[in-house]
């Protein structure tokens, strides 16, 4: 279920179309077993997933607050998710530091067996700001290193998060700021894992997610259901979405944004 980022014609999300003649078994093992298969380049699996359901999600804009936690329906999806998230076989889980994220990694990182690594650059857009409008909204510090770390024993926290929180109470994140901050992100992760055969999951957001996406494809892209996993190679020379939105493992009932 591949497309590549610099032709994507033909492609509908949540089920991603590929040319016919992948459907055809024959040709598919030759494809496959083919020299110039077998001498590609290392890849890296990035998996984009998105928090279970926080009170946020269940609640108007207006009355939303800093720094939700999950719901009893969030908290189902995560369990639901922990159940497939073994078939990935990851090696990384790097978390974004907001309550919603960190409780969502409660459940994924007992099922891979990591200490999940908090990275601030992996927060929603805006940042952790108080208000029901941006021209109005006060930033808020987040929560601290020890708070964390008490909280969500064997996580690991990144340096830059301190005793001030890891916000630092600063002003709301301009829409061109948070632009800037995905496009940071995937240099990074390109930076750090393309040569590498790691297999990472981002436990994140889903605005941010889609502005990460965004930087590899001009197809517009819906907002991701919470616990979805959607799936990116990364290689040296080439960065492409395998697959995007997997609620496989929720039944209808489960999927909500």
């Amino acid at each position: 279920m591949v497309f590549d980022v610099t032709g994507v014609a033909g492609v509908a999300f949540h089920h991603v179309i590929l040319p016919c003649f992948l459907y055809s078994p024959g040709l598919r093992w030759l494809l496959f077993t083919s020299e110039s298969m077998r001498d590609e380049p290392r890849s890296m699996d990035l998996y984009l997933i998105r928090h279970a359901q926080s009170v946020n999600n269940a609640l108007p804009e207006a009355e939303r607050v800093e720094d939700p936690p999950l719901t009893d329906l969030g908290r189902r999806q995560a369990a639901c998710l922990a159940e497939q998230i073994p078939t990935l076989d990851l090696t990384r889980m790097v978390v974004s530091p907001f309550l919603r994220t960190l409780e969502t990694a409660e459940y994924l990182c007992r099922a891979a067996q990591l200490a999940p690594q908090v990275q601030a650059s992996l927060h929603e857009v805006g940042g952790c700001v108080q208000g029901p409008d941006p021209s109005v909204m006060v930033g808020r510090p987040g929560m601290t290193r020890s708070a964390i770390e008490e909280r969500f024993p064997g996580y690991v926290v990144e340096d830059r998060i301190d005793a001030q929180g890891w916000w630092r109470s600063q002003p709301y994140e301009t829409p061109d700021q948070a632009q800037m901050r995905a496009k940071e992100l995937l240099a990074d992760t390109q930076r750090r894992f393309a040569h590498s055969e790691e297999r990472v999951a981002y436990v994140m957001h889903a605005d941010i997610e889609m502005l990460f996406l965004a930087c590899l494809t001009a197809t517009e892209i819906e907002v991701p259901f919470n616990t979805s996993i959607t799936h990116v190679v990364v290689t040296p020379a080439a960065t492409r979405i395998d697959d995007y939105n997997d609620v496989r493992h929720l039944t209808a009932g489960l999927q909500t944004r």
